[in-house]
């Protein structure tokens, strides 16, 4: 006769401790309440950098003879990136930059491209800086410096990239179910290989698609 009862309020418990009611849809959390879809971006800016290195000649690499080192310079850099959003915390994806630089005596120019991440880590503490963002940019890149006056070697060389930065954004406008954002963006970045290394700092404004809300 026990068994019953004990079924009984077993199955009693059990509907007790179910939910009454669904969640109405509207109040579940949204994995993509700001940023969704595929990410389309331009940054355009100017900034400070310094080269220094050999020509990529084996037998000049090493040879104090051939060194070259450029001070600081001073010129413009650009990126275009195409991510993909898998949340309003991050996206990741592809990019291409290339700077120019130059002071009275040196040019140079560097380029890179590869794997971008971008994350929003303030978002779910401080709504009002959901905009503000750090970024990671690598991959491979090359670079190369020329003296303005004749006699000194060019330096030059293709090795790892990367660059981090931090930009903020401000959503705007809406098109084709998306929405733009604009903002500044500053960005530290360097070129590394053997014979040569280029480093730069870079504030630049910042131009973005977002193919969803």
């Amino acid at each position: 006769m026990l068994a019953p009862l004990i079924f009984a309020a077993a199955t009693q418990g059990a509907a007790a401790a179910v939910p009454q009611g669904d969640t109405p849809v509207a109040e579940l959390p949204s994995a993509h309440a700001y940023r969704s879809g595929l990410v389309v971006g331009l940054s355009l800016g100017s900034g400070l950098a310094g080269a220094s290195g050999y020509p990529n000649t084996v037998q000049q690499i090493g040879n104090p003879d051939y060194y070259s080192a450029s001070g600081l310079m001073a010129g413009a850099s650009g990126t275009v990136f195409v991510l993909a959003a898998f949340s309003d915390y991050l996206s990741f994806g592809l990019w291409y930059g290339r700077a120019s630089l130059g002071n009275a005596d040196w040019h140079a120019t560097g380029d890179g491209g590869g794997f971008r991440i971008e994350t929003f880590p303030l978002l779910g503490v401080w709504p009002g800086l959901r905009g503000l963002g750090v970024f990671a940019s690598l991959g491979i890149g090359s670079g190369k410096l020329d003296s303005a006056a004749p006699g000194y070697p060019e330096a030059g060389g293709t090795q790892s990239y990367a660059g981090v930065g931090v930009f903020h954004e401000w959503a705007f406008g809406r098109f084709l179910g998306g929405h733009f954002a604009a903002g500044p963006e500053l960005e530290f970045d360097g070129i590394w290989s053997q014979p040569f290394e280029e480093h730069g700092l870079f504030a630049s404004g910042r131009l973005t698609f977002y193919g969803g809300p």
